[in-house]
Order: structure tokens, then sequence, then C-alpha cells
């Protein structure tokens, strides 16, 4: 049993229990590393046979690798690491980026629900013009069930002051902040209706070295793969 939960005391007495939340952080990025973007928009981009359900996504996607990136990429290693340690309290000793690319969204794209697999941590650092009519990222709420037979609950029209009913909840699109989450946690990028392009540094986060655990034959050593 976890030993601390998130409660809320009702006026009759009773406590709700809010288990197992899921943390996004959310930064922002000192104006001197967020002139990468400048060498952001540099880059060349490619669009897949589904553009308008994804957009398009720079044809480098190490570019946290490239050297007009490195004063950036360690200062985003720096928050990798507190949101892993202390809010997360995962137990690995350094992480690693696997791939980082360049992601557009033009007007009347979007990015259709997904996540992100083969990585633990996954984070995007928005830049470009920006503004209330911008699309926000929009995180699902998870489906816990094991069973076709659980209903699909009719919720109150007004719903917002209790978030036990939310189903989404959207991180709005703010230039020079970077958001980082779990990568399995469903999300989606709602129909970019403005008339300018939406723009992201998209990255998948991984554990340095090695994932899983060699007692329970379940480490991966990414130098011994063969």
């Amino acid at each position: 049993m976890g030993e601390y939960v998130l409660e809320n005391k009702l006026d009759n007495g009773a406590t709700v229990l809010g288990l197992f939340p899921t943390p996004i952080y959310c930064a922002e990025i000192p104006k001197e590393l967020s002139v990468a973007a400048n060498f952001f928009d540099t880059l060349e981009h490619r669009e897949g046979d589904h553009v308008m359900e994804y957009g398009s996504h720079s044809k480098n996607t190490y570019v946290l690798q490239e050297p007009e990136c490195k004063d950036l990429a360690d200062w985003i290693m720096t928050q990798v690491k507190k949101y892993a340690d202390e809010i997360l309290m995962y137990d690995y000793d350094e992480y690693a980026f696997s791939q980082t690319w360049v992601t557009w969204k033009s007007p009347g794209q979007y990015h259709t629900l997904h996540t992100h697999p083969n990585s633990l941590i996954s984070a995007c650092f928005y830049y470009g013009y920006g503004d209330e009519n911008t699309p926000s990222i929009t995180f699902h709420r998870p489906n816990g069930s094991i069973t076709s037979a659980t209903l699909s609950p009719k919720y109150k029209a007004d719903r917002r002051p209790s978030a036990y009913s939310w189903e989404t909840f959207q991180v709005p699109f703010i230039p020079g902040t970077i958001c980082m989450f779990p990568s399995h946690f469903l999300h989606h990028v709602p129909i970019n209706n403005t008339n300018y392009i939406r723009k992201g540094l998209a990255m998948n986060i991984l554990p340095k070295g090695k994932i899983g655990d060699p007692d329970s034959l379940t480490e991966l050593l990414f130098d011994k793969v063969m």
C-alpha cells in the first residue's frame, strides 16, 4: 500500500482518495538556450503517408546530438533528472535521449491519439509563434477496464470542479516551455485551426546503458545486444 495519497475532505467528514496521479512536468527554458530554435528551422522536413494525421517532422531524428543544440540538451537533461528522480521516483543513475525530432503541424493538421513505445519519458519543447488558439497537447484518462462489461458513465455538463471526472486535460502551447510526461501516457494534438505552423521539438528518453533487472532475467544492456 502506498504511504502517500492525495486526499480531499468532504463537508460530511468523508475522505476522497486521489489514487495513482500522473505527474506532468512543465518548465520554462532559459531564453539564452531557446535560440537553438533558430537551428531547428534550418532542418529539412519529411511528410509521411498520413500527413494530415501526424504533420511533418525533421529528417534528422537525433537533433539534440547536433553541436548547435549541446547547451540546450544539457539543460533539458538536468530537468529530466529532477523529474525522474524527485517526482517519478525512478531508480536510474543516468538518462539519455533516444530520438529527438522537430515536429510541425501546419494549418488543418493534427496528431492522432498515441503513446511513445520503447521509451520511458517523453517531452516536447515548444517554439515559434503561439497564442490562445494554438492547439494544446491533450492528455487522456487511461482506460483501466479489464472487462467489456464496464459501463461508460454519464457526467454532468459542468464537471470542471472535479478532476476525478475529467476524460482529457490540455496543457497549453506556450513557446519557450518544455512539457515532460511518462511515455505510456495517451495524448494527441487537436486540429491546427490557425493560419500558422505549430512548432515543437519532440524527444524520447531512456535510462542510459540498460533497462530491466538481471535477477528477473529482464535486463537489456544496450551495448550487449547481438
